[in-house]
């Protein structure tokens, strides 16, 4: 990534203020932990506060809500704005009048990294699991690597990390102008990332664009049967291993052996038994990005222990199937899923783990409503849960109480027979739950935005 810049050094292409505009945004936030690191005065405007901007201050990162005060884009070395700003931003506004530089994240990161071996990898929720995976694994086997991922990592301590040594793991962002960064040694691609390109054809060149930025002698590690990814790779020089749970692809996972929703499995590489893993996370989906760290690792000529070690140690991104602890005997777990596949998947680990256990699930519906074709796949998903409250987590016009699709949800759960009642905002679910939660009770908070708070309201209730 960026190869041309041998003989910079870092401090010649790092400001002395950058500002970032949706700095609560995929890949924004883990750009402003890494310029904090970097010794960055690092400001940002965001819509609205929430977890991750509270986050951001611990770090000691400005942010305003809305747009920000017309000091802190004038004073910046850097404006660097989330895909979906639009050019007609005030902070874009400002920075165009006093030509400060500006671009996107990919950018930026561009300049960031130093000459390095680049891992990049792209796709959907497997993206930022298998990212972390493996950035976690070059730490275990320390290789000190810079990481820059989408979701915050514990282990890692946050969206990003400085390293020393000559790794750069990054979680690619997609953006309507492509996915990036370009020309990593090292590219995975397990889906097609939300939010790339304008349109079909726009995302077909721009996954084409990423795929053919790596080097001839580089590598490709890509899920099989994916369409686009496979029209993505039709015709490239570059190597590509493909990854799978079938037999027959250059790497598949067999043997899996399912635990309490926690799998251990074992590698085999053109037929010949690489390693056996068993994971701390659970999910299908964390066995398919273990795959992709094992591929991508190995190119990396890490030894097959390092491999194993790093993979059986790694537990898991925040909010994904994230353990927050309990509160008076009912367990509290957390999910950033957003629609209805991710939805049935994250509740039917909950069953996986916690079996025959009561199962509340808080679901958070988005705020631009929800398209009548999810609404089905909806259904299914939640009716695996016990009891569901769904929330828009703002209190709706009482002018207008049968415009919000989550209550729409809700009518729709009543009358298939699931045990659902709509809350007007995530303090009455708290009041509601506080009710009606019992020892032994699991309590599953899935959606975007602040849903994952609840766990954070009883939390606090138990340090009173």
């Amino acid at each position: 990534m960026d190869r041309g810049r041998r003989g910079r050094t870092r401090a010649e292409v790092v400001p002395a203020h950058a500002h970032l505009v949706g700095i609560a945004g995929r890949g924004m936030s883990g750009l402003a932990q890494m310029l904090v690191r970097r010794a960055v005065k690092v400001t940002g405007s965001e819509r609205d506060v929430g977890p991750i901007v509270d986050r951001l201050r611990r770090l000691g990162v400005r942010v305003h809500a809305g747009h920000a005060p017309p000091a802190w884009p004038r004073a910046a070395g850097w404006l660097i704005c989330a895909p979906e700003i639009g050019r007609a931003h005030p902070d874009r506004l400002v920075a165009d009048r006093l030509g400060i530089a500006r671009g996107s994240p990919l950018r930026w990161l561009k300049h960031l990294n130093p000459p390095c071996i680049g891992l990049a990898v792209a796709g959907r929720r497997d993206a930022g699991a298998a990212s972390a995976m493996i950035g976690w694994t070059l730490v275990r086997a320390g290789l000190d690597p810079t990481v820059v991922l989408g979701r915050a990592v514990p282990q890692l301590g946050g969206w990003a990390r400085l390293g020393s040594g000559s790794h750069f793991v990054v979680e690619a962002i997609a953006g309507p102008d492509g996915l990036g960064p370009l020309g990593p040694a090292v590219a995975v691609l397990l889906d097609v990332p939300p939010g790339i390109g304008s349109g079909p054809a726009a995302t077909a060149e721009a996954l084409r664009q990423f795929a053919a930025s790596v080097p001839p002698a580089g590598l490709i590690v890509a899920r099989e049967g994916s369409g686009p990814v496979e029209e993505a790779l039709r015709g490239l020089a570059t190597t590509v291993e493909r990854i799978a749970l079938e037999r027959g692809s250059d790497w598949w996972g067999a043997d899996l052996r399912e635990e309490r929703g926690r799998f251990r499995f074992r590698v085999f590489r053109r037929g010949r038994f690489a390693v056996e893993i068993r994971l701390q996370v659970p999910g299908l989906r964390n066995v398919r990005s273990a795959l992709a760290a094992v591929a991508a690792c190995n190119r990396l000529a890490l030894p097959t222990a390092d491999i194993k070690q790093g993979l059986e140690e790694f537990d898991g991104l925040s909010r994904d199937f994230e353990s927050r602890g309990s509160y008076r005997g009912v367990t509290l777990i957390d999910d950033e899923c957003q629609d209805a596949p991710a939805v049935s998947e994250t509740l039917a680990i909950g069953r996986q783990v916690f079996g025959p256990r009561r199962l509340w699930a808080v679901f958070l519906a988005a705020e631009a409503g929800i398209a009548p074709e999810d609404v089905g796949p909806l259904l299914a998903a939640l009716a695996v849960a016990d009891h569901v409250l769904v929330t828009e987590g703002r209190p709706t016009a009482a002018s207008d109480p049968g415009a919000s699709g989550g209550r729409s949800l809700v009518r729709s759960l009543l009358e298939t027979g699931v045990r659902a009642r709509w809350m007007a905002s995530l303090d009455d679910a708290i009041c509601d739950l506080d009710r009606h939660l019992e020892p032994g009770d699991v309590l599953l908070t899935v959606g975007a935005g602040d849903v994952g708070t609840i766990a954070d309201a009883f939390i606090r209730r138990l340090s009173r």
